[in-house]
């Protein structure tokens, strides 16, 4: 992994644009191209007037998770990065697509920290049906239930409540459909989380927090995802954060 490095500035950013090969990938539109794909589908999009990559899970992990296999699952577009310290950011968009079960919400995030098969990383996604921008509000507790932290293995959003209720996952004003920018800042075991510009959640003791890896663009059950922009500032060597 971790084939394609570009830097700039002692930093490292990335904006691909999806026209391109990924081997000539070069700054352009800000849709970001991935390295690989886990059990999930993409193509370039247009959402609220802006160019996207448009991310779904593939129809086999869907059915997969409707015959019981779970959530919070290693699903995501793989970029490989190597970091470790540093920001990731980007902007998102999640609505319920119809083909996944009762409990979806617009589940899509970011994933990090993760091993070269993809089996085990960290995320943080966003549960925009969750959101207190929708109209009407979601009923209580889900309208403190928009974004959410997960380690896989092990430590999936019911494990989080299981260990220290309402620590792991927080409220956030998003909504379906709608754009917004997620940042993760992260510093060894610290991780802060903002929304908009707003911090939404902020934790001490990220899971894997001693390791570095690839990252992903990450979805979950029933949900059509676009992102757009995405910059990674930081990389093993020269962790860079701009607050």
């Amino acid at each position: 992994m971790f084939s394609r490095r570009l830097a700039i500035a002692g930093s490292l950013f990335l904006m691909l644009n999806t026209t391109v090969a990924l081997a000539d990938a070069a700054p352009s539109h800000g849709i970001p191209v991935p390295d690989s794909l886990s059990g999930v589908s993409l193509q370039p999009a247009m959402h609220a007037g802006r160019p996207a990559l448009r991310i779904e899970l593939s129809e086999e992990e869907q059915a997969a998770q409707l015959d019981g296999a779970g959530g919070n699952r290693p699903t995501f577009a793989v970029f490989d990065i190597p970091f470790d310290n540093g920001v990731i950011e980007v902007d998102v968009a999640a609505e319920i697509n119809g083909r996944g079960g009762r409990d979806a919400r617009g589940f899509a995030g970011i994933a990090f920290h993760m091993t070269d098969d993809g089996e085990a990383f960290e995320a943080v996604y966003l549960r925009m049906a969750n959101g207190t921008a929708n109209v009407p509000p979601p009923p209580s507790p889900r309208d403190l239930r928009a974004i959410q932290y997960i380690a896989h293995p092990g430590f999936h959003f019911a494990d989080s409540r299981a260990e220290r209720p309402a620590h792991y996952e927080k409220a956030a004003n998003v909504a379906l459909g709608r754009w917004h920018n997620l940042r993760l800042e992260i510093a060894g075991s610290k991780l802060t989380a903002l929304v908009d510009g707003t911090v939404v959640l902020a934790i001490d003791n990220l899971r894997r927090a001693d390791h570095s890896g690839a990252i992903g663009l990450w979805v979950g059950d029933g949900t059509r995802a676009h992102f757009a922009n995405l910059s990674v500032f930081g990389t093993i060597r020269d962790p860079v954060f701009h607050r």
